[in-house]
């Protein structure tokens, strides 16, 4: 009987534990965190897309956002992704003509080039002239060179850009012409790549309507120098080749900025900023307020470094990310000023400036950084919250697939945003949710654990009287 009654003692502590932990856990709704965001969103859109607020990098606790999060009407958390939904790079095709040298030959070598042809190329690398070895009055066109450099340089085009065809035009008063024609393609006029074999025609009837195929496409690449070769057909000096450029532009992406006020940092002219730990700086420069100002800098974060000496303290050392020149000047009537200077991204709390020189003023120091896209399920009930700062919470951000599956990177850029409204500050600090969740629990875990020890305490000594009792009694001696 003494062993069942200790099991059922047992029993019950281990049952009320859990209980002790649900009542010690505080609750995570919108009312926790420091600042809050009213999201507007389109009632016919399940998956929509946000550019993640300046207000939240200014205002979240930790460098990841572990601190986000969307709640419905009811306070339900709602599933969401971080992620980059940069607009993809534009394409478009650039032509530009191209430096055409014809080279002439002996009826008999059409379809084939010297091996010895005699190339003048400036210092640049242009080509000047190209001749055969011998030329005699007999001899035709067999083929043309073609130089793209000097014309992608006048047309603003990245000589590294790739080519992706040649369009040809007849020479003025031609009529139908076609021939089979080869491409080849160096970067030094002596080592050559056959790139694409092509059928060119012009066709022109009595009425003078015309249809063509006058453009020698191929897979895009990058090369300086270009051969036309005629496998079949007459040769013939085309008055214009223009090349086609395959140009790609990256779409300008939003860029958000901050400007930080410095104080006097622990080292001789070190200058301190403090910074909200959630920017993931990307750029840095100085912002001055003198006319004329030139400073060379080191810029980067603290970093405790144990001494070998004095006992092993730590003393901080500066470790840099930027050594350069900021400048702000007025020349000729003309202001010039030093421009952001771009970095890995970096989350610090504290930014140093060391100037190498003595300074007048205390620049303010620029942090440019690119927002994030959030993407969430538009479930529960309207409407919705976007909350943000709150310390020691784990993140509730999931994969993209578990929000949007099955889309398309179109279809991502292509999200209906929703619509934040303006920013409500719930506490004088951020921390005061979690010290007033923290103290309700601290208060609740304590007088659970003192009923839990009283409880324990008193099933003890019951079951120890009623031990004494059943052991005496089985002492008596039998009537």
């Amino acid at each position: 009987m003494y062993a069942f009654f200790e099991r059922r003692t047992v029993t019950i502590v281990l049952a009320a534990l859990p209980v002790s932990a649900a009542i010690a856990s505080p609750g995570d709704g919108p009312a926790s965190y420091s600042h809050i965001l009213p999201l507007g969103v389109d009632a016919n859109q399940a998956v929509v897309q946000l550019r993640v607020p300046r207000e939240v990098y200014l205002h979240a606790r930790s460098p990841e956002l572990d601190d986000l999060r969307v709640f419905d009407a009811d306070g339900a958390s709602l599933p969401f992704a971080l992620v980059d939904l940069a607009a993809p790079p534009v394409v478009s095709r650039q032509t530009t003509p191209a430096a055409v040298f014809p080279v002439h030959g002996p009826a008999r070598d059409a379809g084939r080039v010297h091996d010895s042809l005699q190339i003048r190329t400036g210092a640049d690398g242009a080509v000047i002239s190209v001749t055969a070895p011998t030329r005699a009055a007999s001899d035709e066109l067999v083929s043309l060179v073609l130089d793209l450099r000097p014309a992608a340089s006048a047309a603003q085009v990245d000589a590294a850009a790739p080519v992706g065809g040649l369009a040809l035009t007849l020479p003025p008063g031609a009529g139908s012409y076609s021939a089979w024609v080869a491409l080849d393609v160096s970067d030094d006029l002596q080592n050559w790549d056959e790139l694409a074999e092509a059928a060119l025609s012009w066709l022109v009837n009595d009425q003078g309507a015309s249809v063509q195929k006058d453009r020698i496409g191929f897979t895009p690449r990058s090369f300086r120098y270009a051969r036309i070769r005629w496998l079949d057909g007459k040769p013939i000096a085309f008055s214009a080749i223009h090349a086609e450029y395959v140009v790609e532009r990256q779409a300008a992406r939003h860029l958000e900025t901050i400007v930080l006020q410095g104080s006097s940092g622990r080292d001789g002219r070190d200058l301190a900023y403090t910074a909200p730990i959630a920017i993931p700086a990307r750029s840095l420069g100085l912002v001055f307020t003198g006319q004329n100002v030139v400073m060379p800098v080191q810029v980067g974060q603290y970093e405790a470094i144990r001494s070998r000496k004095a006992e092993g303290r730590t003393t901080p050392q500066l470790q840099s990310l930027v050594n350069t020149t900021f400048y702000q000047m007025v020349q000729d009537g003309r202001r010039r000023a030093s421009g952001d200077v771009e970095i890995p991204v970096t989350h610090a709390s504290q930014w140093i400036v060391r100037p190498q020189t003595d300074v007048s003023e205390r620049p303010g120091l620029r942090l440019g950084w690119t927002p994030a896209s959030m993407v969430f399920v538009a479930g529960g009930k309207p409407p919705y919250t976007l909350a943000f700062g709150r310390t020691g919470v784990r993140p509730a951000r999931v994969g993209l697939h578990q929000v949007a599956p099955g889309f398309s990177a179109g279809e991502l850029a292509g999200l209906a945003a929703a619509r934040p409204g303006n920013l409500v500050r719930q506490q004088s600090s951020g921390q005061a949710a979690d010290d007033i969740a923290g103290r309700s629990s601290g208060n609740k875990r304590g007088w659970l654990w003192a009923l839990l020890v009283s409880g324990v305490l008193a099933l003890g000594a019951m079951a120890w009287h009623l031990f004494r009792q059943l052991k005496s009694g089985a002492q008596r001696p039998v009537a």
